[in-house]
């Protein structure tokens, strides 16, 4: 208590001396009253008081720090939240409840620098520009006018807060998307940094340099040489991000995913000799979205799998484990996407009410599910064939990726056929895409203006289209996107009346689809290879003709299942339509009809859009 006493500052000691005398006159005060009262109501009423000032007390215990702290109580509290928001945000206090906290701690001592910077910290929380500058920049100059710094580093403690300041506040500027007030920030960091000779912040510095010019062609050169400063001045965390950031660059580049994972293994024994635990996380939660990226779904959900049940390497606080970062929440989206596109819809919705309760609407991370949630409902409606439904989800799609909700506006406008303004929006996002080097973006825009294409019998027009679309997918490794684009030109050329090249082209492609490929996908190219089949026995012998229609039947069957799967009525009608045209070929009539009863009770539906390819069967 006296070195609590001693520490206080003259405005402290008045306020604790106001508060004595306040309790000791509320004191005197309550014996003068209690005195002529009956001595069993006054015990009576001292217990229940005392019960109510102790449930009260340990109440804001729990909640709060209210009231005056010590320094060891205050450090304490900000270093339990401070951990907290980094780790387990859930567990940490809402944003407003913490502000108020922070708030009643700098009244009784504003240039306590420690709490300006959590509020920086909180105010990260809710995106609030302008009131985390504010705190960040009041931590250092309180950082500085204590001299915190000066009397654990000497003169040099004073130089050393003004370099960190501005790199802090590029960092922060680059948060927002300020990236021109980032670079000047970062200039200022740079020059203060040279003039001090301080190699480890000079590092920290050109890391920031790569993350504002990555965009540039040249930009790997620049991160190279971050990794091996990092190294060489024993900075691993630095390098091993540097590392991570180089894989991601050289993913979107193209790059064979075994030169991939051995960097990604490089770095894996960096985290493990140092124990940063952190960056397992992300090493194995970037390695999810490489395998993802690459259209290896089976590889994809082992390593989320891997990272769902690994355990912390060390507890972070009592009960609170490191996962609920961003690296788990990335990797729990894969995990929800990837059964989604297996037709798991009740374990897709597991995971993100999972992802909900984890990481609320508020927390800093939530963005990720929220879009994740968009993305499987609005596949979802359009498989339903609901494209008023799958419009209305547009805008919240677009609201947290702009690039994704323009894509999925012009795909529902080409459902609706409303053909020009869905290709007047697509060569917009090509143009777009293509000058941020947005390549797997580029390669979908380009699939979709295909289809716009040959939808309106304009196929000659979408080859050239699809070739391109095929080049850049196997120039950049997208397995998932070739064999899309592969699908779509066997289509293109059946409907010219070359379903023998056709056939052989999907024999090429179907293995890649049916052990990596969405349901969805696996179900198309098995109804193209029905049709292709169908198209091909057309000058073929009797017998020859109806084996290759049972066979054709039989491939109907498992695309309709795998259409079954994700509940999309529209494909199962053109299958059944299907059957019933074989059927009646074939001349099995009971089979016939109960395919064209099961077409009519689902085109009575489904509101009709044209049934592609029916005049050609």
């Amino acid at each position: 208590m006296i070195l609590a006493y001693s520490k206080l500052s003259f405005s402290q000691v008045f306020k604790l001396y106001t508060a004595l005398q306040q309790y000791f006159q509320n004191g005197e005060k309550k014996t003068m009253e209690d005195a002529d009262m009956e001595l069993a109501s006054r015990e009576e009423g001292e217990r229940k008081m005392e019960k109510e000032e102790l449930d009260v007390s340990i109440r804001e215990e729990e909640v709060s720090c209210s009231g005056p702290l010590s320094q060891k109580q205050a450090e304490f509290f900000l270093s339990q939240q401070a951990s907290l928001l980094k780790n387990d945000e859930t567990k940490a206090l809402t944003p407003a409840s913490l502000q108020k906290e922070l708030n009643n701690l700098l009244k009784f001592n504003p240039d306590f620098a420690e709490a300006h910077y959590l509020s920086y910290l909180n105010n990260l929380r809710v995106q609030d520009v302008f009131s985390s500058t504010h705190s960040l920049l009041h931590y250092f100059d309180r950082l500085i006018l204590t001299g915190a710094e000066s009397k654990s580093n000497g003169e040099e403690g004073y130089g050393r807060s003004l370099r960190y300041a501005a790199l802090n506040l590029a960092a922060l500027h680059c948060r927002f998307g300020h990236y021109q007030q980032a670079e000047l920030a970062l200039q200022e960091a740079i020059r203060i940094a040279q003039e001090s000779n301080d190699h480890v912040c000079l590092q920290h510095c050109l890391s920031w340099l790569y993350v504002l010019g990555q965009k540039r062609s040249d930009s790997y050169v620049l991160l190279e040489h971050s990794v091996k400063k990092a190294v060489h001045f024993g900075l691993p965390y630095l390098a091993s991000l540097g590392i991570q950031s180089l894989v991601q660059q050289r993913a979107f580049a193209g790059k064979t995913a075994n030169k991939l994972m051995d960097a990604l293994k490089d770095s894996d024994l960096l985290h493990w000799k140092h124990s940063l635990s952190e960056l397992i996380d992300i090493s194995i939660a970037q390695k999810t979205a490489i395998w993802r990226l690459y259209g290896r779904s089976t590889m994809a959900l082992q390593q989320a799998q891997m990272l769902l049940s690994m355990n912390s390497l060390e507890s972070v606080n009592a009960g609170v484990q490191q996962n609920n970062t961003e690296s788990f929440a990335v990797a729990l989206c894969h995990l929800a996407e990837l059964h989604a596109e297996q037709g798991c819809f009740a374990a897709a919705s597991e995971v993100l009410k999972h992802l909900k309760e984890r990481f609320p609407p508020n927390s800093q991370h939530a963005q990720l599910w929220m879009l994740c949630d968009q993305k499987i409902q609005f596949d979802r409606a359009m498989n339903d064939g609901k494209y008023h439904l799958a419009d209305s989800l547009v805008t919240g799609i677009t609201a947290l990726n702009s690039i994704e909700g323009v894509y999925r506006k012009a795909i529902v406008l080409q459902a609706q056929n409303q053909m020009s303004e869905a290709h007047k929006l697509l060569q917009k996002l090509l143009i777009h895409c293509q000058r941020t080097r947005n390549t797997e973006m580029v390669i979908s825009v380009l699939l979709s203006v295909a289809e716009l294409y040959w939808r309106s019998s304009s196929p000659t027009i979408a080859l050239p289209v699809l070739l391109q679309a095929l080049a850049l997918s196997k120039e950049y490794r997208l397995q998932h996107l070739a064999s899309e684009t592969v699908l779509n030109l066997a289509f293109a050329q059946l409907i010219l009346g070359i379903p023998e090249q056709a056939l052989s082209l999907l024999h090429m492609a179907i293995e890649p689809i049916l052990a990596d490929g969405a349901v969805l996908d696996k179900g198309r190219a098995m109804f193209l290879v029905a049709k292709c089949q169908v198209a091909s026995a057309a000058s073929c012998e009797p017998l020859k003709k109806a084996e290759a229609l049972e066979a054709a039947i039989e491939n109907l069957n498992e695309a309709k299942n795998y259409f079954a799967k994700v509940d999309c009525k529209e494909q199962i009608r053109d299958v059944v339509y299907f059957q019933a045209r074989l059927y009646h070929t074939l001349g099995k009539t009971q089979e016939r009809n109960r395919c064209a009863m099961l077409f009519r009770q689902l085109h009575q539906d489904l509101p009709f859009h044209g049934v592609p390819l029916i005049n050609l069967l």
